[in-house]
């Protein structure tokens, strides 16, 4: 076990301390099915945010390979109600169509937390995201933001369902100048609400600087009581976890349709890009009919590939060319490098070729012939 642990890659590594820290939290890895029926991706298109593969299945229904797993996982507790308060996490691969390959595949690994939204459930999936990606780079930071407050403020207002997603993808975007073209010319909402919406790009930072920035404008019940909330997770979280790990960031929108409560992302240095991506999402187990909810991430796996750049590139350490003449002792030659943690690959002489390390990475190469080892 100690060998196979040490000829993993750093990835397969690292993969593998997250998920044991998701075991040493009473967390229960399952499957997923790759192919769904079409129709469960066809009802939630607004959630699918690439598009999808399709097959005919061979008595004539449409499937999907599976582009999102949370859908398949609301599916999955929907039609079973002893997951009903599970704590689940999985590793799995999406599916989705690109425009020069064809087809695209990725592997996430991710976990849920099923139950209503509360202070210490929340925490708990913060708490486990911060963990998980310290043990991918301690240099990490995680950015927390909460859906209802856009939602609070975007509710009531007379904006066409088309003109608040091209606001939400300014704000996203941390485009200011364009929400201002969008709102300056509209009589209906006051300048108050003009102003905050404006400010909001700007949102970033420590909490407590947010709330004394949102406070200089008349901000509506729902959202003292959001940053109330944020408080109480912020101040168990400081408990735990250093200052500097935590940020928060209000510009950042997930499909308001779906998600309800704490948004989560989280980075790594020297990525720049989003490696952990989840949030509190109850309002899709209201489409599934399901009285509960549920709050999870997930780390894109693949975007470690080329992360490490001291990862070894060996495909294994010896290479063995063996002839006809004693397979006992080849064995017994393999398995004595094997206890020594190396990792062995035999090929028959008949195909031993001088251009060999053009087709593998290895450290050494032995000839066995007439029942004797060579090095060469």
């Amino acid at each position: 076990m100690k060998n196979y642990i040490k000829n993993l890659s750093k990835k397969d590594l690292i993969l593998l301390n997250i998920r044991k820290m998701y075991d040493s939290y009473g967390y229960k890895r399952i499957s997923l099915p790759s192919f769904e029926e079409y129709d469960l991706y066809n009802e939630n298109k607004d959630f699918i945010d690439r598009n999808v593969l399709t097959v005919m299945s061979p008595n004539g229904k449409l499937l999907a390979l599976r582009p999102d797993i949370t859908l398949s996982v609301a599916k999955k507790i929907s039609k079973d109600q002893s997951l009903k308060y599970s704590k689940i996490y999985y590793q799995e691969n999406t599916y989705n169509l690109t425009k020069y390959v064809g087809y695209d595949e990725n592997e996430q690994l991710g976990i849920e937390l099923i139950g209503k939204e509360s202070t210490f459930l929340d925490f708990e999936i913060v708490d486990l995201a911060i963990k998980s990606l310290d043990i991918i780079n301690e240099k990490s930071m995680i950015t927390l933001s909460h859906a209802r407050f856009i939602s609070s403020i975007f509710d009531n207002l007379n904006l066409e369902y088309e003109v608040k997603e091209e606001i939400f993808d300014c704000i996203n975007k941390k485009n200011s100048h364009d929400i201002k073209k969008i709102l300056e010319n509209n009589k209906f909402i006051s300048e108050n609400v003009k102003q905050l919406i404006y400010k909001i790009p700007e949102l970033s930072g420590n909490l407590d600087d947010i709330e004394k920035e949102l406070l200089k404008y008349e901000v509506n019940d729902d959202i003292k009581k959001i940053l109330l909330e944020l408080k109480q997770l912020n101040n168990l979280l400081f408990k735990f976890h250093k200052k500097s790990k935590i940020v928060f960031d209000f510009s950042i929108v997930k499909n308001l349709n779906y998600y309800n409560g704490i948004i989560l992302q989280g980075y790594i240095e020297g990525f720049p890009n989003v490696i952990l991506t989840g949030g509190r999402y109850d309002k899709l187990f209201e489409k599934f009919g399901v009285d509960t909810g549920a709050i999870g991430f997930a780390i894109l796996t693949d975007s470690l590939k080329g992360y490490y750049k001291d990862e070894d590139k060996n495909d294994f350490e010896i290479l063995i060319a063996y002839d006809n003449s004693d397979f006992e002792k080849l064995v017994k030659f393999v398995n004595d490098f094997q206890e020594k943690g190396l990792r062995v690959r035999t090929e028959n002489i008949e195909n031993f070729k001088e251009n060999d390390s053009e087709i593998f990475n290895y450290n050494e190469k032995y000839l066995f012939k007439n029942g004797n080892l060579i090095k060469k």
